[in-house]
């Protein structure tokens, strides 16, 4: 029974080593857009964790960058809301350490970045711009992670303008 542990624990780890080992499984890959409303967004990277797999299931191997940019209109004036965080093992994981996560909106107008922040957290930035007529303007953030435990990841994130 103690040598069936041991092989079914080695069969898994030679899994994930090969997952990580094939095309695209070392890097960060960015996920598909989703739309939470008219006017806001969420979309994710994964990351994983540099060297060798640990065998402690304390230890997250993937982590996922998850960027949500919200909007507002506030009578004339477009409120922008960015946000952007570190989560273990996908998007609905528990929340990491924000170490190394940075956040831009990048347009319309001259872009706002985060303050840096290394504790459990989400970083954010806002901003306000006019909005003649009511309408949105198309919106551009760009969340990324350097994380020296974790290869880098980088999500663009672009909200449509419009009514």
């Amino acid at each position: 029974m103690k040598y069936l542990l041991h092989l079914l624990l080695a069969t898994v780890t030679a899994l994930c080593l090969g997952s990580c080992a094939a095309p695209g499984g070392g890097g960060s890959s960015a996920g598909a857009q989703t739309q939470l409303g008219p006017h806001s967004a969420q979309k994710i990277t994964l990351v994983h964790r540099v060297g060798r797999p640990s065998l402690d299931p304390n230890v997250v191997e993937t982590m996922a960058l998850v960027l949500t940019v919200e909007q507002t209109m506030q009578g004339n004036e477009q409120e922008i809301v960015a946000k952007a965080s570190a989560h273990k093992d996908g998007p609905h994981g528990s929340l990491m350490s924000a170490r190394g996560v940075q956040l831009t909106i990048t347009s319309p107008g001259q872009p706002v970045s985060s303050k840096p922040h290394s504790e459990v957290g989400t970083v954010s930035a806002t901003k306000t711009i006019p909005a003649p007529g009511g309408k949105y303007q198309t919106v551009t953030a760009q969340a990324t992670i350097q994380n020296p435990d974790y290869t880098n990841g980088q999500v663009d994130l672009t909200v449509p303008g419009g009514q």
